[in-house]
């Protein structure tokens, strides 16, 4: 079974939705280099209101793969980006085993 990385937060004050998805094409580079990498979404609940929460959620091979990813991330100039468009009183990263999985697709084997 994969491991899930589940971050909920709030955008901080002044920033703009656009400007967290402006690093997605990044985003998405740097994890695909990620050892144990499977897959990722993000979403937001309320979007546009005082309610606003995103959640970004990670599959991972295992733990120990997605604490690595994690810490590269961090260490990153991305990471930084990322950091300064998220309020960090409401972040909050939870990792869990999945207990059981379903998709309707396969993933693509890397080349």
């Amino acid at each position: 079974m994969s491991h899930v990385e589940v971050v909920t937060f709030k955008l901080s004050a002044g920033k703009s939705a656009q400007q967290l998805l402006n690093t997605e094409e990044a985003m998405k580079a740097f994890l695909s280099e990620q050892p144990g990498f499977l897959y990722r979404s993000l979403s937001c609940h309320e979007q546009g209101t005082e309610g606003e929460q995103w959640f970004d959620i990670i599959y991972w091979e295992d733990a120990r793969q997605a604490q690595a990813g994690g810490e590269a991330l961090m260490a990153s100039p991305l990471g930084a980006e990322l950091m300064a468009t998220i309020d960090p009183a409401t972040c909050v990263v939870r990792h869990m085993p999945t207990l059981c999985e379903h998709m309707s697709c396969e993933l693509a084997e890397p080349a």
